[in-house]
């Protein structure tokens, strides 16, 4: 609650008990005991009618909010007790009318006082309106049953306009200062409610006429019509629910649908979504943020990527680091999502959160650069709860981090990337918000419309294009380029040293000699996996800290390394330390890049050659196509050995252990370009 909405209802408390009270002294000290015992039995009937409520929820533009506006049939008594005992009455009743219809619905004193202050108020302007009416317009003074019925139904129309009227005011007010937002739009928003309040001087002057003949007559004549406008407001409201409710069902098809695009761009999973709506806002809850923020955060935490789908596949997947070019393109995704998202009517304004939740507390982030308390509140949220579960969680190439290394990094951000006071909340409640994600556990995961991708059927896989297929061709010939004589000769070097070498560490030997020449490196790794049985060992390591690195155990999935074994797709220009696990650490952060390329041949996977460089920024375009040249040498020359050695075990197994001539010179290597020996001649 903002400061100004307390003090404004705070202030319509006071002054609006103050004139309860005031009405309440009259009564005692003006009225007669049998008006005091007939004000006191209608306490009753006003209560019992306060019970057949129905509660309309209320609009803003073309959305609707979870705000309710509650009608009751109790106005039309208030207007004629107004009517037939004058102000201090309606006041008194008005006020105990608004406390009890507020109670049952909202369970809190602060909210029960300001509602029957508000009442008391509106009672106490429709009761004047009324007697000004009475005085000026008809010469009719005082309360009781001896006006004429026309002097009492324009009367009491007045009266009723003016109970409408002020009634808006109180609450558009109300809500204009809670949600810092314009008074007029909520004014506005308001100006559907007010034919559901027109029948009530009808009501109150066919009362008043029938009070005329007595109490019984008055029950027999206003019982059915208060009742016929009960059932007429309750069909009412269930129609307005029921295109809610489709409204609604058709909103969170259209997240659904949402969600399936980012899942085919950006693969994400059902329990980072949960974890993030439950920290996001738990965190927006301590930080005072209004409920139809927290359902922004909720869709936010699903939808703030998607704006990916604007983004290229090779970028989104690049395993290296981008290029500015490819940086500026990613930049992107948070303009294409809020232009996309803005286009939806979300009743909660969840656009912002998608728009800014890159930018910086420093103001270096993207894509307006905004700074501090410029940026939305809810974006500053969610940038710091997505990050620290996106640290947690296990990525292809690295092991997630443990719960207080995720903190300290979220930390050592607080007050440059992150908002201090954020980052406060979010840690100190973390025991909090693991304790409510830890509840989720046993029951079934919502899916957010989270779903794996269907696969093509096998006839669908077997129809072909109307203009036919190209050749197929390996990916050394996709990544056609031109190569410089020197680089051709360094391949044509690396290829004729393998075709010399005899067995498998020959072959990584020679190959590890000759790789310098292709490209830089200051340590350099082969690691193998064994035939059948996928385990991973390090065949040959060359350069600083070989002996070190000859002990590193390689897992499919872990690490750098292990990533490119289990996806057969090179990583490249990326944390060293990351991969270099058996170095102490002041050894691995000496390393500035790397470079990891799967050797593979024919669509089956030998291992992978790791490059790490102490000197290099990073491995060039040029260089990651030379990498994969010279990968696909090794990988020939491996298959070729594995190969005779399926066939001729004797000969291979000579060749390993002693050191006579060659074996199997007589092979032949095929280069990864096929005219990379023609290309040398000329």
């Amino acid at each position: 609650m903002s400061r100004a909405s307390f003090l404004y209802q705070t202030a319509v408390t006071i002054v609006g008990l103050g004139a309860w009270a005031a009405g309440f002294a009259y009564l005692g000290a003006f009225y007669s005991p049998l008006d005091q015992l007939m004000l006191l039995a209608l306490t009753p009937l006003l209560l019992i009618a306060s019970m057949f409520a129905q509660h309309f929820r209320l609009p803003s533009g073309l959305k609707f909010t979870n705000e309710r506006l509650t009608f009751t049939l109790t106005d039309a008594i208030v207007l004629l007790v107004a009517c037939w005992y004058g102000p201090g009455a309606a006041i008194v009743v008005g006020g105990v009318e608004g406390f009890f219809s507020s109670r049952r619905t909202v369970q809190r004193l602060s909210s029960n006082l300001f509602s029957a202050g508000m009442m008391s108020l509106v009672a106490a302007a429709a009761a004047v309106s009324l007697n000004f009416v009475l005085h000026y317009g008809f010469n009719e003074n005082g309360a009781g049953a001896e006006h004429s019925f026309s002097a009492v139904a324009l009367a009491l129309l007045v009266a009723s306009v003016v109970q409408i009227v002020a009634n808006i005011l109180f609450l558009s007010t109300l809500l204009a200062l809670r949600h810092n937002d314009s008074f007029f739009n909520h004014l506005k928003d308001f100006l559907w409610t007010t034919p559901l309040f027109l029948p009530t001087s009808a009501v109150a002057s066919s009362l008043y006429l029938a009070l005329q003949q007595g109490v019984l007559v008055m029950f027999l004549l206003g019982a059915p019509i208060l009742l016929a406008i009960y059932i007429g407001h309750r069909q009412y409201r269930d129609s307005v629910q029921k295109r809610l409710s489709f409204m609604e069902k058709s909103h969170q098809e259209t997240i659904e649908a949402l969600a399936v695009t980012i899942n085919a761009k950006d693969e994400v999973t059902h329990e980072h979504v949960l974890r993030v709506q439950i920290y996001s806002a738990g965190v927006a809850r301590l930080l005072g943020c209004s409920g139809s923020e927290i359902e922004a955060l909720r869709a936010g935490a699903l939808l703030h990527d998607i704006g990916k789908i604007a983004v290229p596949d090779y970028i989104l997947h690049k395993p290296g680091k981008f290029t500015a070019d490819e940086f500026e393109k990613m930049k992107m995704h948070t303009i294409v999502g809020a232009q996309i998202l803005g286009r939806v009517e979300f009743p909660y304004p969840v656009v912002p959160i998608v728009r800014s939740h890159h930018e910086r507390w420093d103001g270096k982030g993207y894509p307006d650069g905004l700074k501090g308390e410029e940026i939305p509140l809810t974006a500053r949220i969610l940038s710091v709860v997505d990050c620290f579960d996106a640290l947690r969680e296990d990525r292809p190439y690295r092991k997630g981090l443990s719960r207080e290394e995720a903190i300290k990094l979220i930390m050592e951000g607080s007050g440059t990337q992150y908002d201090p006071r954020v980052v406060g909340t979010f840690v100190t409640n973390m025991p909090q918000f693991e304790a409510e994600i830890q509840a989720h556990r046993n029951a079934p995961l919502p899916t957010f419309g989270i779903e794996p991708l269907e696969e093509l059927k096998e006839a669908a896989r077997l129809v072909a294009p109307a203009a036919g297929l190209a050749e197929s061709t390996d990916a050394s010939a996709q990544a056609s380029f031109t190569l410089r004589h020197e680089e051709l000769k360094a391949l044509y070097d690396l290829s004729q040293s393998l075709n010399a070498a005899r067995g498998q560490s020959e072959i990584t030997h020679h190959f590890t000699d000759k790789l310098n020449a292709v490209a830089p490196f200051d340590s350099c790794v082969v690691t193998l996996l064994k035939p059948g049985a996928g385990d991973a060992f390090v065949a040959h390591a060359e350069g600083h800290h070989a002996e070190l690195l000859r002990e590193r155990e390689t897992k499919l999935g872990e690490g750098v390394t292990g990533w490119v074994l289990a996806n057969h797709k090179p990583f490249c220009n990326t944390k060293p330390s990351l991969d270099l696990t058996t170095l102490p650490a002041a050894q691995a952060e000496s390393y500035r890049t790397l470079a990891v390329f799967p050797i593979m041949r024919g669509g089956e996977i030998y291992g992978a050659v790791s490059l790490y460089s102490m000197s290099l920024a990073e491995y060039t375009t040029e260089h990651q196509r030379l990498l994969t040249e010279a990968a696909s040498l090794l990988a020939a020359a491996l298959a070729s050995t594995r190969h005779t050695a399926q066939h001729n075990p004797e000969i291979e197994t000579a060749s390993e252990d002693s050191n006579q001539s060659p074996a199997f010179r007589h092979r032949r290597i095929e280069a990864g370009s096929p005219s990379l020996e023609s290309e040398l001649t000329h």
